[in-house]
């Protein structure tokens, strides 16, 4: 799939990425990071620029993640019965979603990002629990701006040792560990820096 992916998008470049990229967002059953990685990678070669190339994947996947929502939104629980869907959201997965976003609540729409073959299901259903849009684009942006530029930075620096990173990466499990790892160093970060300015101590 990386091979195939990458003879497209070196041929179409920055619209080819967006369109993948948007697809996937609305259950294109290819792994998001792949077109992520390919566009880095690609970047790394000089077939395409870094900066436009980032841009393009946070746009690409955030349309994506906005139009399922939508969907959600304003077809409210009819959602899972249009045909088109019920390929991919089955009531079992959709039953799953449901209760892991009545835990976690607007959490579940960060998280979601995270976790492979849920995160169109776990975003229709915030679409259909009326999340507010604000809502909804902070959390999956924020979760995308720490995600995105990872794969993408791992990708274009460390392009001479892909095979070895596409092995590391290849289990979901290592990828949420060091998503998570990213994301709990700058929530503590962040705390810290609140810390020193309530003390009246400057931050670094």
């Amino acid at each position: 799939m990386f091979e195939v992916l990458q003879a497209y998008l070196a041929e179409f470049t920055y619209a080819g990425i967006f369109l993948v990229l948007f697809l996937c967002g609305l259950g294109l059953p290819v792994p998001e990071d792949v077109p992520i990685l390919v566009s880095g990678y690609l970047s790394h070669l000089g077939t395409i620029r870094p900066w436009p190339a980032l841009a393009v994947n946070l746009t690409g996947i955030l349309i994506g993640d906005l139009m399922i929502y939508s969907f959600g939104y304003w077809m409210g629980p009819r959602a899972v019965q249009h045909r088109l869907l019920r390929l991919v959201m089955t009531r079992r997965r959709m039953d799953k979603v449901n209760r892991f976003f009545g835990r976690h609540g607007k959490k579940a729409i960060f998280f979601g990002r995270f976790v492979t073959g849920l995160r169109a299901p776990i975003f229709l259903a915030a679409g259909i629990a009326r999340v507010p849009p604000r809502t909804f684009i902070l959390m999956d942006g924020a979760a995308a701006l720490i995600s995105v530029p990872l794969l993408f930075s791992l990708a274009y620096f460390f392009g001479e040792n892909l095979d070895a990173m596409r092995e590391f990466l290849g289990s979901t499990k290592r990828t949420l560990l060091l998503l998570a790892a990213v994301g709990a160093l700058l929530w503590l970060g962040g705390r810290l820096v609140r810390r020193w300015r309530e003390k009246g101590i400057p931050a670094a």
